[in-house]
């Protein structure tokens, strides 16, 4: 089941999880309402993890969760279309006919602006409207409001918050709540419907777990008994067994020191941290290298074909890291019980590739360079920012970023001083 975590005024849930039933039998549901609207962020930290999904009601909590969490795929606000907009006006002046002056308020960001209202000629004289960050505390635009009707120059209030309406009903002020409609609401959970149904059918993909562990050193294979070689064998296809049966797999051992783990893409993200501590205590009590490859694919072939590859590629980077493929040509490498870079490892662009070529450079090394800077956030880069992210010695990582600079990739943008009494260091960026 996906799960999702609706957020918004208590008024504007109960209408989306009215509108949602119909989606109960792929979505769950799970409700929180703030007073303000500045709770999100608490909310969106304290809940994250047992949520697949976040849907906002409108514009101003999903803008601040956004701030909070980032661009996260997980999040997604009720489209705020210019409808939402004209239906809080029709109700202000079907209610209070004859208003000339009107103040509006908006969250920055919002894809309507004062132009929807123009659209209408509508017969207001004087038309305040006025743009706020999301996150802002409502007393700034009930106070906002409050002083234009003061001073007369307004007669009704449009508002995005609803504790702001409440505040200036109890003052007699005419005014309406800009809220979003059922269409709106009803559009973006078919957009989450799809999601869902996305998300079940790649998490029941095929998972290939490939383990490989290098034998011993023949000096100390000859100063080991049969009885010790097979004890350890025994105990490394236990924990390697029980992995698997926390994984819903199935286990099978291919030769000395090679395993293989048969289970789905979501019993694989669900249980990463498992595998990352079973090969690490493989490697702490045995003292044996380690490299692990997971696959994932529309069939056991092509997760298996992935599986061996994304193996080789933990081999060669000689680091400790569980490297993950799946049928789009995208790689995950975990280390330490998370991402710690993703990149594509190939690429749809022929003028690259052949750029590429030229320098003897593959599409997946550039892509995981560019995907490094692009994690650290640099501005600029050297050439010993490289080789230590991509544990290679310095000479390697100039060639490679020369290569890119002549292929016309990355351009040299300066010189930064060396630490020691060496020369000093090219600094680097991509080109646009």
């Amino acid at each position: 089941m996906y799960h999702i975590g609706v957020v918004g005024p208590e008024q504007s849930v109960k209408r989306i999880l009215d509108v949602a039933k119909e989606f109960e039998k792929e979505m769950k549901f799970h409700p929180y309402t703030y007073k303000q609207a500045v709770e999100t962020k608490e909310i969106v930290v304290a809940h994250k993890d047992g949520v697949d999904a976040w849907l906002f009601s409108g514009p101003i909590p999903y803008a601040i969760a956004k701030g909070v969490l980032g661009d996260d795929e997980s999040l997604h606000g009720v489209l705020f279309l210019e409808t939402g907009l004209y239906k809080s006006l029709l109700n202000l002046l079907l209610q209070n006919r004859g208003l000339k002056q009107l103040s509006v308020d908006l969250p920055e960001g919002a894809n309507i602006s004062g132009e929807a209202l123009s659209q209408l000629e509508v017969p207001v004289e004087n038309l305040h409207i006025e743009t706020f960050p999301a996150d802002i505390e409502e007393d700034q635009i009930y106070e906002y409001h409050y002083r234009l009707w003061e001073n007369r120059e307004t007669e009704g209030v449009l508002t995005c918050y609803p504790g702001v309406k409440e505040r200036l009903k109890g003052h007699g002020i005419p005014v309406s709540w800009i809220t979003t409609t059922r269409l709106e609401t009803k559009q973006t959970l078919m957009s989450l419907s799809e999601k869902a149904k996305a998300h079940y059918y790649q998490n029941t993909q095929v998972a290939v777990c490939f383990i490989e562990t290098e034998n011993p050193e023949l000096e100390k294979v000859k100063e080991e008994l049969l009885y010790d070689m097979q004890w350890t064998e025994l105990k490394m296809d236990e924990i390697l067994l029980r992995a698997s049966r926390s994984l819903n797999g199935s286990f099978h051992k291919t030769g000395r020191g090679d395993y293989m783990i048969f289970s789905s893409r979501g019993e694989v993200y669900h249980h990463i941290n498992l595998l990352h501590d079973t090969i690490d205590k493989i490697r702490e009590d045995w003292k044996r290298p380690v490299a692990a490859g997971i696959g994932f694919g529309d069939s056991v072939l092509k997760a298996e074909f992935n599986a061996r590859k994304a193996v080789q590629r933990s081999k060669s980077s000689k680091q400790d890291k569980i490297i993950l493929l799946d049928e789009h040509g995208i790689v995950e490498e975990y280390q330490n019980d998370q991402v710690i870079l993703s990149y594509i490892s190939e690429s749809d662009e022929p003028e690259l590739v052949k750029k590429l070529g030229e320098y003897h450079i593959s599409v997946q090394l550039y892509n995981k360079i560019k995907s490094y800077v692009g994690r650290k956030d640099w501005d600029t880069f050297t050439s010993k920012d490289i080789a230590l992210e991509l544990g290679m010695s310095n000479r390697n990582a100039q060639r490679i970023l020369q290569g890119l600079r002549k292929a016309g990739l990355i351009a040299e943008v300066g010189e930064t001083k060396s630490h020691d009494k060496g020369r000093p260091m090219k600094l680097y960026s991509f080109t646009p």
